[in-house]
């Protein structure tokens, strides 16, 4: 499997490019995508398609487009990606590829923590920002109150207006997480937007405070076997959710504190949670709702902290630690 090891840019570059080629051939633009979430009315065009007279032209067009992508933004030096943490589309005469196979080129909707002592009882509040900036504070002091590190996921147009806000999430604990530039639909932007739309938002973050951020969610939780490849061949882990609070709708306190316990069987060891930060009602129901999670002896954790970040496989959108494992027939 292929894995970014060089600390050569374009070396690492250049391998890159080689996957994305082989990715061409694989894969589509108009994979079926599976859109879960939508916080905001959007826009975006379609992807556009080649006028160019033959394959060959392209292919080599598109190698040029995602090379100038690349060069316009500054990469990091090392990437995250575990060596086993590559999907199958990259090996498509690889069929007996296992690991491959169950991976279903999936985010992570939950993590598997059953059998692990470690970790049984761990779960995650997570909040994403995109627009509005008005209650990240009252989240703040209600982590702090009931003692919860969490995990942020931000575009960069939320970064770029409120540095202040994430220097305060650092210093409480949390850690900060990429959301893409301008929160579009990325199954409708072509894969050098794709790059564009993540490098721009990792860079800001790199720049401000040093860190190489990991860990991505998809705009309107939006995502396909395209784009999915695309984003961990940047070294990234794509996080998705077990239950959306749908606090984004504003229609109340009751209405949240009711979705959670018409959800409690969602509320488990290894559960991702969602909620925004610019939801209206989700300071006012967040402790109770942290009540529920503590009453079933569940302990919240940042992202990083739940996740397996080395030798696992997914399983329909499950985390779960170590190589699949079959019997021959």
């Amino acid at each position: 499997m292929y894995s970014f090891k060089t600390k050569n840019p374009k070396i690492m570059i250049l391998s890159f490019l080689f996957l994305i080629c082989n990715l061409a051939f694989a894969t589509n633009v108009e994979d079926a995508q599976v859109s879960m979430h939508n916080d905001s009315s959007f826009e975006s065009a379609d992807v556009a398609t080649s006028s160019v007279a033959s394959d060959e032209e392209a292919i080599q067009a598109y190698i040029k487009e995602i090379s100038d992508a690349f060069m316009s933004v500054d990469l990091p030096a090392k990437c995250n990606l575990p060596t086993q943490y590559v999907q199958p589309t990259f090996h498509p005469e690889k069929e007996k590829d296992l690991f491959g196979k169950v991976s279903d080129d999936m985010p992570i909707f939950n993590v598997d923590v059953e059998n692990d002592s470690t970790r049984s009882n761990y779960m995650c509040l997570t909040f994403d920002s995109a627009y509005i900036n008005t209650y990240t504070y009252d989240i703040l002091d209600i982590l702090d109150e009931h003692n919860i590190k969490s995990t942020f996921f931000m575009t960069y147009e939320f970064m770029e207006k409120n540095p202040e806000q994430i220097m305060e999430i650092i210093k409480r604990g949390h850690e900060v997480a990429n959301h893409s530039t301008t929160h579009p639909d990325l199954n409708k932007a072509k894969d050098s937007k794709v790059v564009k739309e993540i490098m721009k938002a990792h860079n800001f973050i790199k720049d401000l405070v040093g860190v190489d951020m990991c860990l991505f969610r998809f705009p309107f939780g939006s995502y396909s076997p395209r784009t999915v490849s695309l984003l961990k061949n940047m070294g990234y882990y794509p996080i998705q959710w077990t239950l959306d609070s749908v606090d984004w709708k504003n229609t109340g306190k009751d209405f949240l504190i009711n979705r959670f316990k018409g959800n409690d069987d969602l509320l488990t060891g290894g559960s991702i949670i969602l909620f925004h930060n610019g939801a209206t009602y989700t300071p006012a129901a967040l402790p109770e709702i942290i009540e529920m999670i503590y009453d079933k002896g569940l302990k919240c954790v940042r992202v990083t902290d739940l996740i397996y970040q080395h030798d696992f496989h997914i399983m329909k959108g499950k985390q779960i630690k170590g190589q699949f494992a079959t019997t021959d027939e």
